[in-house]
């Protein structure tokens, strides 16, 4: 399956960005009232890296591993073009074991590209998602499965049960 829709055409384009010296109760406030997944963390002007919700969960709740964002953060950053394909992304997601890719203009931060984001464009491309799943590794987020939204019939490993419905985060209403 070859598709030639580019990374730039659907990432999110507004990344949001905290301070490296910025608490983690403030990261966590950003991604639950923006309703996303991650925030970018900067100092000096340059990208040092990205705080997840995993990271929060695993680093900073369960393991109290620091009250910062710089103490929790992921350094590992998997940058990709927006020239590239998301079927690139997809490959690149898997490889690296990674749910969101950085898109960088050169050396320019320019948004963010996530599973989801790849998924909501094109659902066939869960195929490339799940071959981890083939050759038997692990996948982000292995206790969950990718699963069909009842609502919007998008596919995601981020699909949750709302009153007897499978809802993506999207579909879920507050």
């Amino acid at each position: 399956m070859k598709l030639n829709v580019l990374v730039g055409d659907v990432m999110t384009h507004s990344v949001k960005i905290v301070d490296s010296a910025e608490t983690v109760e403030r990261a966590a406030q950003i991604m639950r009232d923006e309703r996303i997944g991650s925030v970018i963390v900067t100092g000096d002007r340059n990208v040092k890296g990205v705080v997840t919700t995993t990271d929060i969960v695993y680093k900073h709740v369960a393991g109290k591993k620091g009250q910062r964002v710089s103490d929790i953060m992921s350094t590992d950053l998997i940058r990709i073009s927006p020239a590239e394909t998301i079927e690139e992304a997809a490959r690149k997601m898997v490889k690296h074991s990674v749910e969101k890719l950085l898109v960088f203009d050169r050396e320019r931060l320019i948004g963010i590209i996530t599973n989801n984001d790849i998924i909501k464009v094109e659902p066939a491309i869960v195929e490339i998602l799940l071959e981890k799943f083939k050759i038997g590794a692990p996948f982000p987020g292995a206790d969950h499965s990718i699963t069909e939204c009842e609502s919007c019939g998008n596919y995601s490993d981020t699909i949750e049960e709302v009153n007897g419905t499978y809802l993506f985060s999207d579909c879920r209403t507050e």
